[in-house]
């Protein structure tokens, strides 16, 4: 189970003539124009529709990105009022921060996803209430130790550190000349007790640069079971001969409540300032004059 705030940054090439029935404005909220072409960009960004939609579903489509047009209008005000205005950076310094509280970073998410959350809308908008709610009604926001245990419990799989390696990795190129007797020769040294590393820069000064994932099929394919400070047979790929020396393994490992409770704790305060926003959303449209005008 995963409670990670949704992403909104799916783009759609579609004209705007395909939807030239909907009125301009849709609707009004205080005599304040939500104009036909918000709508438009909404649907476009959220991949909403698409050319070969039927009138029937282009039109539910598009009430619902006007109800959305008008709660972001009335949250908007309502923050407004408050001197607060909703910003990407904003929004990019509470993921950043919440990087830093987890030791393999935000789990499930790349950066450049986590790029595109921060400029979301949703998570733009939540992070701005949440700097109101600890202002102005800080209890709105307050975390028991109880929440952060089950909601810890609930995700515990999330995070769970798989088994990790260090190796070392001796590459000789194939185009290299004598390349397998090259490779024999230097097993045989390593065999003998020369140090690794050492070996490793005279055999190849620039490096093996591989990903663990592709040095663990190597293994996997010629010595699944190398014990650890070991020396693997010769191995090879379409590139070279690999030499493999399993430095050091890590089993695997869940992420203690302790160092993951800051990072948690955090994301329940997001979720009740989503909770508290549909309350406030309520009383603002309660209070407002909202008038619609698609048929």
């Amino acid at each position: 189970m995963k409670r990670i705030w949704p992403l909104l940054f799916l783009t759609l090439s579609l004209a705007a003539g395909e939807l030239d029935f909907l009125p301009d404005p849709v609707a009004t909220v205080d005599n304040v124009p939500i104009s036909r072409n918000a709508v438009l960009e909404r649907l476009h960004r959220e991949k909403a529709i698409s050319p070969d939609m039927k009138e029937p579903e282009l039109l539910l489509r598009a009430r619902r990105a006007v109800e959305s047009e008008i709660y972001f209008f009335l949250l908007a005000r309502f923050l407004g009022r408050e001197g607060i205005t909703p910003s990407e950076s904003a929004a990019a310094a509470q993921l950043e921060m919440l990087e830093k509280l987890l030791p393999r970073g935000i789990p499930g998410r790349t950066q450049e996803e986590l790029a595109a959350l921060a400029a979301s809308e949703t998570y733009r908008y939540n992070v701005a209430l949440q700097s109101f709610l600890l202002k102005n009604a800080p209890e709105l926001l307050k975390v028991e130790d109880a929440e952060v245990e089950r909601l810890y419990r609930l995700n515990r799989e999330t995070f769970r550190v798989p088994e990790e390696y260090e190796f070392g990795v001796i590459r000789i190129r194939k185009d290299r000349p004598g390349a397998a007797d090259l490779a024999e020769t230097v097993r045989a040294r390593l065999l003998q007790g020369e140090d690794f590393d050492r070996v490793a820069r005279e055999t190849d000064p620039a490096g093996a640069e591989m990903p663990d994932a592709e040095v663990i099929e190597l293994l996997r394919k010629g010595n699944p079971a190398l014990p650890v400070n070991s020396i693997s047979g010769i191995l090879e790929n379409t590139e070279g001969y690999f030499i493999i020396k399993v430095k050091a393994k890590h089993p695997a490992r869940y992420i203690a409540l302790v160092e993951i409770a800051p990072y948690l704790r955090l994301q329940l305060v997001s979720e009740k300032a989503g909770r508290a926003f549909e309350l406030i959303l309520r009383r603002e449209l309660a209070n407002a004059k909202v008038e619609h005008f698609i048929k």
